[in-house]
């Protein structure tokens, strides 16, 4: 009987220490399949002070990032850098105060704004960037500053749909304010 006990306690420690000197595989990575480019056209809603003074803009955007665009993707990281960047133009409104007519003319932008993007969804992806842009204003050019806060929801492979809420400053005027409708492709 002792015999039988110093035996098993001498099988044990050995299966123990198979069992600690086992190799451990990392866990598997995920597989980055997304795309790098990504081009959009968006209707903008002036919000606030703007939406008296113009109507509906539009745009167009092209937007890269390190294969983090698709549908069904897994990402390694769930953050990321972007870089997104465009021109979009809203035609000004004509208003009679006192009987008066006048108008206001057509307000352009080009930006170019670094960012991040975050991945929380499959199928889902936010981007908040931030940079310079060039306003246009009846015919006058002066340097702002803009903020982008845009989603998109990819209904196929390829196509997302999105929200977004838009930030303008530039000298000498109100901050101007615009809710995005989007619709992209990436590539």
């Amino acid at each position: 009987m002792k015999n039988l006990l110093i035996l098993l306690m001498f099988l044990s420690m050995g299966s123990r220490e198979l069992q600690a000197q086992k190799k451990t595989e990392p866990p598997a990575t995920r597989q980055i399949k997304g795309t790098q480019n990504m081009i959009g056209f968006g209707l903008y809603f002036p919000a606030g002070v703007f939406a008296q003074t113009h109507f509906v803009g539009a745009g167009l955007d092209y937007s890269w990032s390190a294969y983090r665009f698709g549908r069904n993707i897994s990402l390694d990281k769930t953050f990321g850098f972007i870089v997104n960047g465009g021109i979009s133009y809203y035609a000004g409104k004509r208003i009679t105060t006192e009987g008066y007519e006048s108008s206001y003319g057509g307000f352009m932008n080009v930006y170019a704004m670094p960012g991040i993007m975050y991945n929380p969804l499959i199928n889902g992806t936010f981007s908040l960037t931030a940079g310079p842009e060039l306003n246009i204003y009846k015919g006058a050019a002066s340097a702002g500053f803009g903020v982008s806060l845009l989603s998109n929801y990819f209904i196929s492979e390829n196509i997302t749909i999105g929200p977004g809420l838009i930030y303008k400053k530039h000298p000498d005027t109100d901050a101007l304010w615009a809710i995005a409708i989007r619709v992209s492709h990436n590539f």
